[in-house]
């Protein structure tokens, strides 16, 4: 078993860690205050923003409070929507993938038919409706 310090220690740094995590998934849904052609509206972001704070708490309170013996049937309801939402961020990740590839593929067709064109550079927004 390992020592109470230890197991508040590992807990503080899974819930600093989910929190870091949530806020530089938020910064980059408002664009980081970096100016970004790739940079659309995407609200899926919050929500992933969201799971990755709900996945933190949950990890660190069943892995501290709910013990296998004792309720065998919450214990495995417990990760079984614990696995549910890392599924869920990790759909919201290809989404946005997609989506980045998508605004990436129009950006390149614009700057090549500017080129083409001879009008110069293409234009730095690129934003997409979702």
């Amino acid at each position: 078993m390992a020592p109470a310090w230890l197991k508040f220690l590992i807990s503080a740094l899974i819930l600093a860690s989910g929190c870091a995590c949530a806020w530089r998934y938020l910064r980059s849904a408002e664009g980081g205050g970096q100016a970004s052609p790739l940079r659309g509206h995407r609200p899926w972001r919050r929500v992933g923003a969201g799971i990755c704070l709900v996945l933190a708490i949950m990890f660190v309170l069943g892995a501290n409070l709910i013990d296998i013996p004792d309720r065998p049937r919450v214990y495995g309801a417990f990760w079984l929507v614990m696995l549910g939402l890392l599924l869920w961020l990790c759909g919201l990740a290809l989404k946005d993938l997609h989506y980045t590839r998508r605004l990436l593929a129009e950006a390149r067709a614009r700057h090549a038919a500017a080129g083409a064109s001879g009008t110069g550079p293409a234009p730095a927004s690129t934003e997409l409706k979702p």
